[in-house]
């Protein structure tokens, strides 16, 4: 079973691809985001390895594993007032760009989706799921997976 990070994101904005490319190689740690565009993309290291595979799902077709994810806030730890703040997310979420972990590079691929994720904080909107961690609002842990 993989691990994922979930940004889920209340209004897509429409960010042009090539806007996540140009960020992530500003960033200087060597990180290449390549693919046709949101839908499919992969982040390589230097050497040209996938450190990162990830796609956008927008509209209905990100419903269902929105609600599946409301299923999962049961289990949590955290306070009323974030268990809601998450529920209210993911209730008028329209978007989310799910990034899977390659475990073989575990620690360059957090490294990458962290920097998706920084790129799409920009924009207001944008809590973050990491399987096994909890709900991020910010740098903020509002929900803990229990150990």
């Amino acid at each position: 079973m993989g691990v994922y990070m979930r940004a889920v994101i209340t209004s897509w904005p429409g960010h042009e691809f090539a806007e996540l490319v140009a960020f992530v190689a500003a960033q200087d740690e060597g990180f290449v985001v390549s693919g046709p565009g949101w839908a499919d993309f992969e982040v390589h290291d230097a050497r040209g390895d996938a450190v990162l595979v990830a796609d956008l799902t927008v509209d209905d077709r990100a419903r269902e594993e929105l609600d599946e994810l409301v299923e999962f806030l049961e289990d949590v730890e955290g306070t009323a007032t974030a268990r809601q703040q998450v529920t209210d997310h993911l209730a008028s979420a329209s978007a989310m760009v799910g990034m899977q972990i390659v475990m073989s590079r575990y620690d360059e691929s957090v490294a990458a989706a962290n920097q998706v994720i920084s790129f799409l904080e920009r924009s207001p909107g944008v809590l973050t799921q990491v399987d096994t961690v909890g709900w991020y609002d910010g740098d903020n842990l509002i929900l803990q997976d229990p150990e």
